[in-house]
């Protein structure tokens, strides 16, 4: 495991495999776990990429007390974003999945620059409503459903 400080937090990674002449693959993880998710998977991936596997702040190995306005889609969206800038790889390609798959979308939408491939897999969150042809203003639609 090493570590890369991106917005005054030390973010936790894995990398592994080697650089086989294409983009390296960033993985980020979902809401119930961390970068040991992607452990099943590291094999048969680093035999075509070298992968990169982050965890998201307050995720283990942090042992987070839920205090602070830190935990956001927000947050982690501005985290992976300086952790790509500072490997300073050019694009990559980035994997998520479910609340990873909402943070590299919204990835994606921010700085599409960073990225030569983006792949979600089930990716969780509310999208942005105007990517929707027929989007009213309005309160959120699953703000309502969670709500009731």
């Amino acid at each position: 495991m090493q570590s890369l400080h991106v917005n005054g937090y030390d973010m936790p990674y894995l990398d592994v495999g080697e650089d086989r002449g294409r983009p390296p693959l960033v993985c980020v993880h979902g809401s119930l776990n961390d970068f040991r998710v992607w452990g099943c998977v590291l094999g048969p991936l680093t035999q075509r990429h070298r992968v990169i596997a982050v965890s998201l702040r307050h995720f283990f190995p942090e042992r987070w007390d839920g205090l602070g306005d830190t935990y956001s889609i927000a947050q982690h969206v501005e985290d992976v974003i300086a952790f790509i800038e500072q490997l300073d790889l050019g694009p990559v390609d980035l994997m998520g999945h479910s609340r990873g798959g909402h943070i590299c979308f919204r990835v994606g939408q921010a700085r599409p620059d960073l990225l030569r491939r983006l792949i979600l897999a089930e990716p969780g969150g509310e999208l942005d409503a105007s990517l929707d042809p027929d989007y009213v203003g309005g309160p959120s639609p699953l703000l309502a459903r969670f709500t009731a």
